[in-house]
Protein backbone atom coordinates (compact mmCIF):
# COMPACT_ATOMS: atom_id res chain seq x y z
CA UNK A 1 0.00 0.00 0.00
CA UNK A 2 1.23 3.44 -0.30
CA UNK A 3 2.79 4.79 2.61
CA UNK A 4 1.11 7.91 2.34
CA UNK A 5 -3.00 5.45 3.55
CA UNK A 6 -0.26 4.34 6.55
CA UNK A 7 -1.62 6.28 9.19
CA UNK A 8 -5.15 5.73 8.09
CA UNK A 9 -4.13 1.83 8.16
CA UNK A 10 -2.53 1.78 11.29
CA UNK A 11 -5.83 3.68 12.95
CA UNK A 12 -8.41 1.13 11.57
CA UNK A 13 -6.49 -1.62 12.50
CA UNK A 14 -5.85 -0.54 15.69
CA UNK A 15 -9.59 0.17 16.09
CA UNK A 16 -10.48 -3.55 15.22
CA UNK A 17 -7.92 -4.50 16.92
CA UNK A 18 -6.16 -6.04 13.87
CA UNK A 19 -3.01 -6.88 14.83
CA UNK A 20 -0.64 -5.13 12.14
CA UNK A 21 3.26 -5.06 11.04
CA UNK A 22 5.09 -3.30 8.43
CA UNK A 23 7.79 -5.67 6.83
CA UNK A 24 8.91 -3.43 4.19
CA UNK A 25 9.23 0.00 3.04
CA UNK A 26 9.98 -0.23 -1.00
CA UNK A 27 11.24 2.49 -3.55
CA UNK A 28 8.80 2.28 -6.89
CA UNK A 29 11.12 1.39 -10.53
CA UNK A 30 9.69 1.62 -13.61
CA UNK A 31 10.80 1.24 -17.02
CA UNK A 32 9.15 3.76 -19.02
CA UNK A 33 11.18 3.32 -22.18
CA UNK A 34 11.76 -0.29 -22.85
CA UNK A 35 14.67 0.61 -25.47
CA UNK A 36 16.66 2.53 -22.56
CA UNK A 37 17.49 -1.01 -21.46
CA UNK A 38 21.34 -1.82 -22.16
CA UNK A 39 22.15 -4.80 -24.09
CA UNK A 40 23.35 -7.46 -22.18
CA UNK A 41 25.20 -10.63 -23.92
CA UNK A 42 23.03 -13.88 -23.07
CA UNK A 43 25.20 -15.94 -25.29
CA UNK A 44 26.26 -19.32 -23.24
CA UNK A 45 23.58 -18.96 -20.94
CA UNK A 46 20.25 -21.43 -21.04
CA UNK A 47 16.82 -19.60 -19.94
CA UNK A 48 14.03 -20.98 -19.39
CA UNK A 49 10.61 -20.45 -17.11
CA UNK A 50 10.50 -21.87 -13.72
CA UNK A 51 7.32 -24.28 -13.18
CA UNK A 52 6.07 -25.85 -10.12
CA UNK A 53 8.93 -28.16 -9.36
CA UNK A 54 10.67 -25.14 -8.66
CA UNK A 55 8.08 -23.95 -6.34
CA UNK A 56 10.17 -25.28 -3.70
CA UNK A 57 13.08 -23.69 -4.62
CA UNK A 58 12.33 -20.02 -4.86
CA UNK A 59 9.88 -20.47 -1.38
CA UNK A 60 12.82 -21.41 0.10
CA UNK A 61 15.38 -18.63 -0.64
CA UNK A 62 12.77 -15.71 -0.58
CA UNK A 63 12.74 -13.59 2.26
CA UNK A 64 9.42 -13.50 3.14
CA UNK A 65 8.59 -17.41 2.09
CA UNK A 66 8.89 -20.07 3.94
CA UNK A 67 5.29 -20.67 5.04
CA UNK A 68 2.05 -21.61 3.74
CA UNK A 69 0.61 -18.33 2.34
CA UNK A 70 3.82 -17.98 0.58
CA UNK A 71 3.85 -21.09 -0.72
CA UNK A 72 0.48 -20.39 -2.61
CA UNK A 73 1.05 -16.90 -3.82
CA UNK A 74 4.35 -18.50 -5.21
CA UNK A 75 2.12 -21.53 -6.95
CA UNK A 76 0.27 -18.77 -8.59
CA UNK A 77 2.88 -16.51 -9.76
CA UNK A 78 4.46 -19.11 -11.65
CA UNK A 79 1.32 -21.25 -12.35
CA UNK A 80 -0.14 -17.51 -14.12
CA UNK A 81 2.48 -14.89 -14.29
CA UNK A 82 5.51 -14.64 -16.86
CA UNK A 83 8.96 -15.61 -15.30
CA UNK A 84 12.08 -16.64 -16.58
CA UNK A 85 15.34 -18.33 -15.27
CA UNK A 86 19.10 -19.45 -15.62
CA UNK A 87 19.52 -23.22 -15.79
CA UNK A 88 22.59 -24.94 -15.30
CA UNK A 89 23.31 -28.37 -17.26
CA UNK A 90 21.01 -30.36 -15.32
CA UNK A 91 18.03 -27.62 -16.02
CA UNK A 92 18.06 -27.00 -12.27
CA UNK A 93 17.23 -22.84 -12.05
CA UNK A 94 20.19 -21.19 -10.70
CA UNK A 95 19.29 -17.49 -10.91
CA UNK A 96 15.41 -16.30 -11.77
CA UNK A 97 12.77 -13.58 -11.22
CA UNK A 98 8.60 -13.68 -11.62
CA UNK A 99 5.79 -11.49 -12.15
CA UNK A 100 3.27 -10.82 -8.93
CA UNK A 101 -0.53 -10.64 -9.75
CA UNK A 102 -0.16 -7.02 -9.33
CA UNK A 103 2.34 -7.29 -13.08
CA UNK A 104 5.23 -5.74 -10.84
CA UNK A 105 8.93 -7.74 -11.52
CA UNK A 106 9.86 -9.58 -8.30
CA UNK A 107 11.97 -12.27 -6.57
CA UNK A 108 14.81 -11.58 -8.47
CA UNK A 109 17.22 -14.29 -6.92
CA UNK A 110 20.81 -15.96 -7.71
CA UNK A 111 22.12 -18.33 -5.92
CA UNK A 112 25.53 -17.83 -4.23
CA UNK A 113 27.97 -19.61 -6.06
CA UNK A 114 26.37 -17.87 -9.42
CA UNK A 115 26.40 -14.27 -8.40
CA UNK A 116 28.86 -12.15 -10.28
CA UNK A 117 27.64 -13.73 -13.69
CA UNK A 118 25.21 -11.06 -14.98
CA UNK A 119 22.51 -13.39 -14.78
CA UNK A 120 20.26 -11.01 -13.00
CA UNK A 121 20.96 -8.54 -15.75
CA UNK A 122 19.62 -10.67 -18.80
CA UNK A 123 16.70 -12.09 -16.80
CA UNK A 124 15.56 -8.52 -16.23
CA UNK A 125 16.25 -7.38 -19.77
CA UNK A 126 14.04 -10.90 -20.86
CA UNK A 127 11.35 -9.85 -18.43
CA UNK A 128 10.98 -6.69 -19.65
CA UNK A 129 10.97 -7.35 -23.06
CA UNK A 130 8.53 -10.60 -22.72
CA UNK A 131 6.02 -7.91 -20.29
CA UNK A 132 6.38 -5.48 -22.26
CA UNK A 133 5.29 -7.58 -25.95
CA UNK A 134 1.97 -8.29 -23.97
CA UNK A 135 1.28 -4.86 -22.72
CA UNK A 136 2.35 -5.13 -18.99
CA UNK A 137 3.70 -2.39 -17.37
CA UNK A 138 7.25 -2.74 -16.44
CA UNK A 139 8.23 -2.18 -12.76
CA UNK A 140 9.23 -3.55 -9.73
CA UNK A 141 9.57 -2.57 -5.90
CA UNK A 142 12.43 -2.68 -4.30
CA UNK A 143 13.08 -2.23 -0.63
CA UNK A 144 14.55 1.05 0.73
CA UNK A 145 17.99 -1.05 1.81
CA UNK A 146 18.89 -3.15 -0.74
CA UNK A 147 21.16 -1.09 -2.63
CA UNK A 148 22.53 -3.43 -4.80
CA UNK A 149 19.29 -4.46 -6.51
CA UNK A 150 18.57 -0.70 -6.58
CA UNK A 151 21.58 0.43 -8.80
CA UNK A 152 20.84 -3.00 -11.05
CA UNK A 153 17.49 -1.60 -11.40
CA UNK A 154 18.65 1.58 -12.27
CA UNK A 155 21.42 0.51 -14.78
CA UNK A 156 18.99 -1.40 -16.25
CA UNK A 157 17.47 2.42 -17.09
CA UNK A 158 14.64 1.29 -14.21
CA UNK A 159 13.74 5.18 -13.04
CA UNK A 160 12.09 5.80 -9.46
CA UNK A 161 9.49 8.44 -8.40
CA UNK A 162 11.34 9.61 -4.98
CA UNK A 163 7.48 11.27 -3.81
CA UNK A 164 6.18 7.45 -3.86
CA UNK A 165 6.77 4.76 -1.37
CA UNK A 166 5.33 1.43 -1.07
CA UNK A 167 4.62 -0.20 2.41
CA UNK A 168 4.47 -4.27 2.74
CA UNK A 169 2.71 -5.00 5.74
CA UNK A 170 0.80 -8.13 7.45
CA UNK A 171 -2.15 -8.00 8.54
CA UNK A 172 -3.49 -11.08 10.88
CA UNK A 173 -0.30 -12.98 9.78
CA UNK A 174 -1.51 -12.32 6.04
Amino acid sequence: MNLHHMEIFKAVASEKDVPSQNVAVCHMMILEDISKLPAVDSSGISLSSLDESHLALVNQTWKFGKDEVAVRMIRNMIANFPSCCVVDAERKPVSWILTYATCAMGMLYTLPEHRGKGYAKVLISTLAKRLHAQGYPVYCFIEEENLVSYRLFKNQGFTEDPSYREVWSVINNF
